[in-house]
């Protein structure tokens, strides 16, 4: 009995070890799934020439957005009533997949579709409808007679419900201003910025996406001589679509959402403190020439460097951009090399190229994390230490310009012309008159070699 009783015991006090050291290698393990956290630096947040975030950290996976289409009389052309053998118009086509795409697309949370008009004392007002009646209005046209709301009425209403609603603003429009009030031609810059006076005091971004179409019946200048209105028979005339709410939630609207984008684009509101950068030195696709190093061996990113240009072998060497939180006009290359600078204080710098990243290098992993790289040159140093800088600035585009017009009474012999579309332009620019200069500066620090 003696010994059963110390059989027992020896087997008892073995089955305890077991379980303890079992639960200590289970709370090892434990700690072990827990150990790598995400490092401090990048919960503050990047700093500049930090590598990009994934796309997913970068833009909300989801947006909630409100469509507002204007259905004033002014309007109809664009959405002839649909018929057998009878082509829809490129509004038509537009504007279905737009708000397809906001209906049953996968990057819009909440929505809300707004017809846009005016009531008998001349006020805005937005008709909440649903998907199927907004369809409908597109497809098989506008048949009451209904008067357009003037302009900076009808953005101001459709920014408020938005901001309400925590919506990104989707407003439709051929922007042809028509007040009741002749003065408000003069003031239309002043009301325009009046209008969305609350885009700039909650640092809101607003889209710019100029199309146009065939345009089937009464079109109504705002310019009414010699002729009150024209009867046009597939004339294109210019609509606007207008993105309004928060950077990043705008570019998910014009690049998940309605994606193929019209040449004409414009941004405003839209800069970028942290573009992730580097002097690419080590890489063979884009050898330096001349003396130049990293000022740190071991610094990824490489975002100061040492260099002496000789008389006979100028300093080159590439700077890598990852550029993808851009607006997608933006990161085309003609863009980038029409509008793209460097600059730089204690030296003479100068961009010789610039070029998007092909297959090979988005197979390169020290590579893939930029996909734009920009060459510069560097003749001479003035200082023994400076900067030298890959800037872009803001821009008007050019074609603001070439689609506006003082007279818009005949678009057959003038097409593609939306009555003072400048002076409406330049309202949106004063909300940012204390905006940066620039979109983003990328910015290497140097030191002369020894």
């Amino acid at each position: 009995m003696f010994i059963e009783k110390i059989e027992r015991t020896l087997l008892l006090l073995l089955l305890c070890c077991g379980l303890l050291l079992s639960g200590c290698f289970k709370k090892q393990n434990g700690a072990e799934e827990k150990e790598p956290e995400t490092p401090a630096t990048q919960v503050e947040g990047r700093g500049a020439g930090t590598p990009a975030p994934t796309a997913a950290a970068a833009t909300p996976e989801k947006v909630d957005v409100n469509v507002y289409l204007e259905i004033s009389n002014g309007m109809k052309g664009f959405m002839p009533t649909a018929a057998a053998g009878k082509e829809a118009t490129t509004f038509q086509n537009n504007l279905l997949q737009l708000i397809s795409e906001v209906q049953d697309g996968r990057y819009v949370g909440e929505k809300g579709f707004y017809l846009a008009k005016e009531d008998a004392q001349s006020r805005p007002v937005l008709d909440s409808v649903s998907y199927n009646t907004m369809k409908s209005t597109i497809v098989s046209g506008i048949k009451d007679d209904v008067r357009g709301t003037p302009l900076p009425a009808m953005l101001k209403a459709a920014l408020q419900k938005s901001i309400d609603q925590g919506a990104v603003s989707v407003i439709i429009s051929d922007f042809i201003h028509g007040p009741s009030d002749q003065g408000q031609f003069i003031s239309l810059d002043a009301d325009i910025r009046s209008s969305l006076r609350e885009a700039e005091h909650r640092d809101l971004a607003i889209a710019i996406l100029a199309n146009a179409s065939e345009f089937l019946g009464t079109y109504h200048p705002a310019v009414k001589k010699p002729q009150v209105r024209r009867s046009l028979n597939g004339e294109e005339i210019p609509y606007y679509t207008w993105v309004i709410g928060p950077q990043e939630q705008v570019q998910v609207v014009t690049n998940r959402v309605l994606r193929n984008l019209p040449a004409q684009q414009a941004y405003f509101g839209f800069e970028y403190e942290n573009i992730p950068y580097t002097a690419l030195l080590k890489e063979k696709q884009f050898r330096p020439a001349g003396v130049v190093y990293c000022s740190s061996r071991n610094a990824d990113p490489c975002t100061s460097v040492n260099l002496q240009p000789e008389k006979q072998e100028p300093v080159e060497f590439t700077i890598g951009l990852d550029l993808s939180q851009l607006p997608l006009s933006m990161q085309s290359i003609d863009y980038l090399k029409k509008n793209l600078k460097v600059t730089g204080t204690g030296s003479r710098a100068s961009m010789v190229s610039v070029t998007a990243a092909d297959e090979s290098i988005k197979a390169t992993p020290d590579l893939a994390r930029y996909n734009h790289f920009v060459r510069v040159r560097v003749p001479e140093l003035t200082a023994s230490s400076g900067t030298i800088a890959v800037q872009l600035p803001q821009v008007t585009p050019t074609w603001i310009t070439s689609w506006s017009t003082d007279n818009d009474n005949n678009p057959a012999a003038d097409p593609k012309k939306t009555y003072q579309l400048t002076k409406i332009i330049d309202g949106v620019q004063a909300l940012y008159r204390d905006q940066s200069d620039l979109v983003f500066s990328a910015t290497i620090q140097f030191n002369k070699a020894d």
